[in-house]
């Protein structure tokens, strides 16, 4: 958790100092929503295939690696460019898996099993025309993974990087366009049944990993 305490010192320190430059300047508040494809999705999910099936599952695999993500922010503008401040949350992982043992006589049955990761944590931003209509921009903080379920579990908070462009920036309704990498780690387990019965096997993968997100910007 050594990295986490470096990166949360350096977001206070980054959003003290520009507030007391800017504390008499024009602030407003944007709420960026949109989706975000996220690599360590597929990571997360090949790992759980591999599991499965060195089980003896037959395993039919569907990835949808995009999740929702939320970017809230607040920006003072300064004669030095827009300084923001905000939470990032997602994007957000779901895993569903449909379990089904079948035996010389038929089926047991389905057992579903669910499993999420919502990467949450804050950022600072710094837009250095944002009062143009097309306002690129950088923003960096730091996120914990809040993950569950069956075959996820919370494993490490990382640091993350964004660089970006927001279009109609100067209308009441805009767009973003951003890519990023996040290193923040989730843990997938599994615990066998057929081949390997009670044995937990368990991975950490980085997750998100590389995003790439669209946004509509309120």
């Amino acid at each position: 958790m050594k990295i986490v305490r470096i990166a949360s010192s350096v977001v206070a320190t980054f959003i003290y100092l520009n507030l007391q430059s800017s504390a008499h300047a024009e602030g407003k508040f944007y709420f960026p929503v949109g989706i975000s494809y996220a690599s360590g999705i597929q990571k997360a999910t090949d790992k759980l295939f591999d599991y499965y099936t060195a089980d003896g599952y037959d395993v039919n695999k569907i990835d949808i690696p995009v999740g929702l993500v939320l970017n809230p922010y607040y920006e003072w503008l300064t004669s030095f460019g827009g300084i923001g401040a905000g939470v990032s949350i997602g994007p957000t992982t779901f895993i569903f898996v449909d379990e089904k043992t079948y035996y010389g006589y038929g089926s047991s049955g389905d057992t579903f099993k669910f499993s999420y990761a919502v990467p949450t944590g804050p950022f600072v931003r710094y837009a250095p025309w944002p009062k143009a209509t097309v306002s690129p921009y950088v923003r960096c903080g730091f996120k914990y993974p809040f993950a569950g379920g069956d075959n996820l579990e919370s494993s490490q908070a990382g640091v993350f990087g964004v660089v970006g462009v927001e279009f109609w920036r100067t209308k009441k309704v805009g767009m973003s366009v951003e890519v990023g990498y996040d290193t923040s780690e989730i843990k997938v387990k599994y615990t066998g049944q057929i081949n390997y019965p009670g044995e937990t096997f368990s991975e950490k993968v980085t997750c998100p990993g590389f995003t790439a997100a669209l946004c509509v910007v309120f």
